[in-house]
């Protein structure tokens, strides 16, 4: 089964050997749509814009092992901030339509028919507008319909739902529903952004999971999507 939505992207130079490109689990972000094809992520240097895991503090006397802080993000050219869970790994950036992604990160990955794959993606960049939330409705959709397109046929994609925040933040996602599934995939998908002005850009955040099917573990949980969502803020 062809998933021709799916992009491959390649890790930055890590100083620990690199491991094979990783695969969304039908829902890697759709990151240059050229004649209704998806190409693969093209990564750039990140330079500050990393996020270094904070300390966990001292030793728990305990039994139980004390619970690894999330990682904190600070996208210095996006202006935008987040966190993600302490397991999720950087990618760099790339973009989407013509939206700049700064940063990107993705969630543990996973082996399934000899593919390394994984269940969810965050990314963060901006792009000269005065909308914020036609930014986030067009990225939203752009993600959906390129990284969940099987077969050439795209998929299911339900009307957005907005949000306004009390900072000024608009809050957009869609459902996704691909057309067909297969033992290493998800069968449904939500995308979601948050965006806001930044003088004359806005800098928007997006958050794309596959939800359900056999991998499910891999990915955030409910409560993880719920807080990285909600870590979104201004930097």
């Amino acid at each position: 089964m062809s998933y021709t939505g799916l992009g491959v992207y390649q890790q930055r130079p890590p100083k620990r050997p690199s491991r094979a490109p990783l695969w969304i689990a039908l829902a890697v972000v759709a990151v240059l749509v050229i004649g209704g094809g998806v190409t693969a992520l093209v990564l750039l240097k990140s330079g500050d814009d990393q996020a270094s895991p904070t300390s966990s503090g001292s030793a728990s006397t305990t039994s139980a092992a004390p619970e690894e802080d999330w990682l904190p993000v600070k996208d210095l050219q996006a202006g935008l901030a987040y966190e993600v869970p302490p397991s999720w790994e950087s990618t760099g950036g790339g973009g989407s339509g013509r939206v700049t992604l700064t940063t990107s990160y993705v969630s543990r990955p996973f082996q399934c028919q000899g593919r390394s794959m994984i269940q969810a993606q965050a990314m963060s960049g901006s792009v000269t507008d005065d909308d914020p939330e036609k930014v986030a409705t067009e990225l939203v959709n752009r993600i959906a319909g390129g990284g969940y397109t099987v077969n050439d046929a795209p998929p299911e994609i339900a009307e957005p739902r907005v949000e306004s925040g009390d900072g000024g933040e608009v809050r957009v996602s869609v459902e996704v529903t691909p057309k067909s599934t297969s033992a290493c995939y998800a069968p449904k998908a939500t995308v979601s952004a948050v965006a806001m002005r930044k003088g004359s850009k806005v800098s928007v955040f997006v958050l794309n999971v596959a939800e359900g099917g056999p991998h499910v573990a891999e990915g955030p949980s409910d409560d993880d999507v719920k807080r990285i969502l909600e870590s979104v803020r201004p930097s």
